[in-house]
């Protein structure tokens, strides 16, 4: 070998090495990122909670004071005052109609039943008031996905249904979606459909329009945090999103 080869070999060993540490950094780089992302997630949710707790638990029961009150004084007053009466009962059915918003905020925010009952009759329940609200009547199917998962995951893919379901709303103009949840030995996948006015998913994803898309991207990048894969197809005969989340091995009990 003569030394300009060995000056040659010496530089591509050197450029090779360099290349496996920034690679060896970036995949660091990556993995910081995503437990960050997931740390940022968690106390959103620790945050969403304790404000759901708040306004059941605080104005709430403020609310419910309220409401009992009204109703004494609406049947004190009956008899001898009916103008007043009838004022009273008019400012009990507000605070009636302020107490069912208040709840139903809390519960949006971070439904308890999540914790106590799991991941499938928290969907249920979702799909339930969202066609009370909305007149969308939502489809939901549930294979294999009995069992609690860790609650991370469970989290992850209520928000996603409760994301992609309020864009259903808001954009798709359609009576009905779909929702699919299906539990696999590694992995759950979840799909959302409709068959509703698409839009450019490229163009979204991208970010081309800031204000608009953020949502999605936002779900995208919550997979994306729990090495998932997501995917969302449109076109105008409907939208379909996808996202298939791995399932952290269960710790056995002790």
């Amino acid at each position: 070998m003569t030394d300009r080869e060995r000056e040659i070999s010496e530089q591509v060993a050197r450029i090779t090495a360099e290349n496996a540490r920034l690679l060896e950094r970036l995949v660091e780089t990556e993995r910081r990122f995503h437990r960050i992302s997931r740390g940022v997630l968690r106390v959103q949710e620790e945050e969403r909670g304790r404000i759901s707790r708040e306004l059941h638990d605080g104005i709430g029961q403020s609310l419910t004071a309220l409401k009992i009150q009204l109703e004494l004084v609406e049947r004190q007053a009956g008899g001898e005052h009916p103008a007043l009466a009838s004022r009273v009962a008019a400012a009990r059915e507000l605070a009636e109609a302020s107490l069912a918003e208040v709840r139903e905020m809390a519960r949006l925010l971070r439904p308890q039943m999540l914790d106590d009952l799991g991941l499938v009759p928290t969907l249920r329940w979702l799909a339930r008031t969202l066609e009370e609200r909305t007149g969308v009547a939502v489809a939901l199917e549930c294979r294999g996905a009995d069992e609690r998962l860790a609650p991370e995951a469970e989290t992850l893919v209520f928000r996603l249904v409760q994301e992609a379901l309020t864009n259903v709303v808001k954009h798709a103009g359609v009576a009905s979606a779909r929702v699919v949840v299906e539990s696999r030995p590694q992995s759950i996948l979840l799909t959302v459909e409709d068959r509703g006015t698409g839009f450019d998913a490229a163009s979204v994803l991208a970010g081309n329009e800031e204000e608009r898309g953020f949502g999605v991207r936002a779900m995208r990048d919550r997979v994306q945090s729990f090495h998932g894969r997501f995917r969302l197809d449109s076109s105008p005969e409907g939208t379909r999103l996808e996202a298939e989340i791995p399932l952290e091995p269960r710790r056995p009990s002790p």
